[in-house]
């Protein structure tokens, strides 16, 4: 396996060019460009976990800062040299790589305690980051922000720039003095002061030069003008540049001094800089596989089983809904996949799909697939795909071709993946076919993990008729002879050649003559397929609709046994409230006696007035008043209105069934007994309904998210009572709801909600890849 022709291949590039635009920095520049295909299991799941655990990291806690960030290698190695130092500039970009160095230090420090068991992979990362504040702190009292060496820096340059600026000023002003002087004479060009040769001089019209005695340095480019040094300033501009020349010593002292320092540092933040590139590239990493709603799918040993599978590079260009997933497996028993169907099906791109999804994998890339999806090791990954022409070989394109199936053949084993695209295309069809057959089958029984597409039909016959071999094609419209894209295993592809050209309008009598050449043979094997993928599909939509009955009856049974348990609570409850009537009234008639007593001994003369009272008082407290309509019960009918005893559970009957009564309760059929009943008025019936809403179920359209963003927490609260119920009676385990991050009081609405529901097991809020703290998921 050529690595570099494998990701030229497979487009590998626009993966990583994809990733790199997420960089903060050049320096994981050099790691992507030489990205590993990994082959080793424990590495290969270190670095998967590193990059998942990034994702989760910032996905809740915020992006890391890397600003700042550059690459300082170059530098490092120039303070390897001895006696050698950087600008002052240079040292500014050492200063601001170790601060991003002590902040990533500090950032992962105080994470590590509240994510060590989710994120215990990333963090070890870190631990040998290198942090020196007095190094850090030396350089910024050297250099300021714009990369210039401070006065501050020694107390010798302070006096150095001090007497160079008081030098400047006395010169200014003399050379002020004398330009008004010629200025008046009509000698000088302008009132300006210049340098040149680093030496401050006066313009003078060139046909007065002779009148400033001075030294000339230079003329204007139109020679009109000359540039004089005055020989009042010669000294003063020769004490300058000493100064000058003093201060560039001075400075290059102290920068030398500072190198001096970083370079005792040099292996440190060596370390550092691999340290910062990988936690860049990391984090450039997760970026990507949030922005493709990648995954870390499961590691198997003998298998792979993609499901929900999208092209990453679709992705970039497209919509996720306008894409159609790749499902496709191999395991011990198929070792070769033979894909078949029309051009433009979209057989290269599954394989592509394939291809490109086992390299990211293996280079530690999150994928764009199912969470239940298990992806395997391989050592190797062959590609044959595109026109494989060579001209500097002097090779025909199926020479270029069979050459490269012989080093697939030489080289692969029982740990190699191999992809080739139109399998022994561009020569004789009988005699590919004969080829193509025993290269497929000499690569299955060396346990190679193979996938082919191809046009030749007999391949069809031999997977079927081959163990170890399976047929496959994407889904097509028989109707609009337009691709579906889905992918189908065991089922080979029909080639659609005379209805496409017939789409094309070509004459019948073209294509009736092309149907008697090909032969009945032919004719009727498209046929049996045509037949085989229209009962197939017919199979899949019973499948469906029964496991969809299956999960509404599942649903309709936890609910009925849901409400059950409400009514026995009920039940509960109501005979405690009985309880605690019955205690009041008890405690009022105590309280009425020890009163009564009291108002006897107080006044023996109005006895029988105090014992009349007690009476009327005491049948006021014991006397139950009971204004509801009586109803005679007497023989409960089909049409009766119901209560069952004991409980505020009010029905219609459906049917009457000796012992047993069916009642429709708020749109759920109850078998009660019959002595659990009493029959009452219409009236309450109507009334409950009133207020009640019933539960609708909708078999053809079954969701398991609400979207509640944009709403008030009381419309809330309604649709999340409707939404559980009809995902209790659909049989849905678990639902999510969004609602958002933003004040966060639509969340806590929603938690309360939740709380006081009783067909809620349990819920959280959703993780990194359900969508964090603004989607909550809840258990049935």
């Amino acid at each position: 396996m050529n690595i570099k022709e494998l990701k030229e291949k497979l487009e590998f590039h626009k993966i990583t060019n994809r990733i790199s635009q997420y960089f903060l920095s050049d320096l994981p520049s050099v790691k992507i460009d030489n990205l590993e295909f990994l082959t080793n299991r424990d590495e290969l799941i270190q670095e998967l976990r590193k990059t998942d655990q990034m994702r989760y990291l910032i996905n809740v806690e915020g992006e890391i800062d890397l600003s700042g960030l550059s690459d300082i290698r170059y530098l490092l190695k120039i303070l390897r040299i001895d006696g050698s130092f950087i600008s002052s500039a240079e040292l500014l970009k050492v200063l601001s790589f170790l601060q991003v160095s002590r902040r990533v230090k500090s950032y992962f420090d105080s994470k590590e305690r509240t994510y060590a068991s989710e994120c215990n992979n990333l963090f070890g990362i870190c631990k040998d980051i290198h942090t020196d504040k007095l190094l850090e702190h030396n350089i910024n009292i050297t250099v300021d922000d714009d990369g210039e060496v401070k006065d501050s820096a020694s107390i010798e340059l302070r006096k150095l720039r001090s007497s160079l600026s008081s030098k400047e000023e006395h010169l200014r002003k003399t050379l002020l003095k004398l330009l008004r002087h010629y200025s008046e004479r009509e000698i000088s060009q302008d009132e300006i002061i210049t340098q040149r040769e680093g030496r401050f001089v006066i313009p003078v019209k060139v046909e007065n030069k002779r009148s400033v005695p001075g030294i000339i340095h230079s003329a204007s480019a139109s020679g009109s003008t000359v540039f004089i040094e005055p020989g009042e300033t010669i000294e003063l501009n020769n004490e300058i540049t000493e100064i000058r020349y003093k201060i560039n010593r001075e400075i290059q002292r102290i920068l030398i001094e500072i190198s001096s320092q970083v370079s005792e540092k040099v292996s440190e933040l060596e370390v550092n800089c691999e340290i910062l590139s990988e936690i860049d590239f990391l984090q450039a990493k997760s970026k990507y596989a949030n922005e493709i709603n990648a995954v870390l799918p499961k590691l198997s040993e003998s298998h792979f089983n993609i499901k929900n599978a999208y092209h990453p590079i679709l992705l970039q260009n497209h919509k996720r809904s306008d894409i159609i997933p790749l499902d496709i497996s191999m395991d011990n028993k198929i070792k070769t996949i033979i894909i078949t169907g029309p051009n433009a099906g979209g057989k290269t791109v599954a394989l592509k799909t394939v291809g490109l999804l086992q390299l990211m994998f293996q280079c530690g890339i999150l994928l764009p697939v199912a969470d239940n999806t298990e992806m395997r090791l391989f050592k190797d990954i062959f590609v044959n795909i595109g026109d494989e022409q060579s001209i500097d070989n002097d090779l025909s394109t199926f020479s270029s071709h069979l050459k490269s199936l012989k080093g697939i053949i030489d080289n692969a084993d029982s740990s190699s993946l191999v992809l080739i695209d139109e399998i022994c295309s561009g020569t004789d069809p009988l005699l590919g076919s004969a080829l193509s057959s025993a290269i497929l089958k000499h690569l299955t029984e060396s346990g190679v993990s193979t996938i082919v597409t191809t046009h030749i039909g007999e391949l069809k016959i031999f997977a079927y008729n081959t163990e170890g071999i399976e047929n496959a094609s994407l889904e097509f419209n028989h109707k609009t002879l337009s691709p579906n894209y889905k992918f189908s295993i065991g089922v080979p592809g029909q080639s659609f050649t005379f209805e496409i050209a017939s789409k094309y309008n070509y004459p019948e009598s073209i294509l009736n003559y092309a149907r008697e050449l090909s032969g009945s043979s032919g004719s009727d094997l498209e046929d049996l397929i045509k037949e085989l993928n229209i009962n197939k599909q017919k199979f899949e939509n019973l499948k469906n609709s029964n496991e969809l009955e299956r999960a509404r009856l599942s649903g309709l049974t936890k609910l009925y046994e849901s409400k059950i348990s409400e009514l026995e609570k009920n039940k509960r409850l109501i005979l405690n409230e009985a309880k605690l009537e019955a205690s009041g009234i008890i405690n009022n008639a105590k309280k009425l006696i020890d009163r009564t007593i009291r108002d006897i001994r107080e006044n023996k003369s109005e006895i029988k007035k105090v014992v009349t009272g007690f009476q009327r008082t005491a049948k006021n407290l014991t006397e139950i008043q009971d204004t509801s309509e009586k109803i005679e019960i007497g023989e409960i009918n089909k049409g009766d209105v119901v209560k069952i005893k004991n409980s505020g559970s009010i029905g219609k009957v459906i049917k009457s069934d000796g012992e047993n009564v069916s009642v429709n309760m708020n749109g759920i059929l109850v078998k009660v007994g019959l002595n659990k009943l009493e029959k009452i008025d219409q009236s309450e019936l109507r009334e409950r309904n009133s207020t009640d809403k019933l539960i609708e179920v909708n078999t053809s359209e079954i969701s398991t998210e609400l979207d509640l963003r944009g709403l008030y927490p009381e419309e809330a609260n309604l649709l999340i009572e409707r939404f559980l119920s009809e995902a209790q009676i659909n049989g849905l385990n678990q639902v999510s709801i969004i609602h958002g991050k933003g004040t966060g009081k639509l969340r806590e609405a929603v938690k309360q909600s939740l709380k006081n529901n009783p067909a809620v097991k349990e819920f959280r809020y959703g993780n990194w890849n359900e969508g964090d703290t603004g989607v909550t998921i809840v258990s049935i």
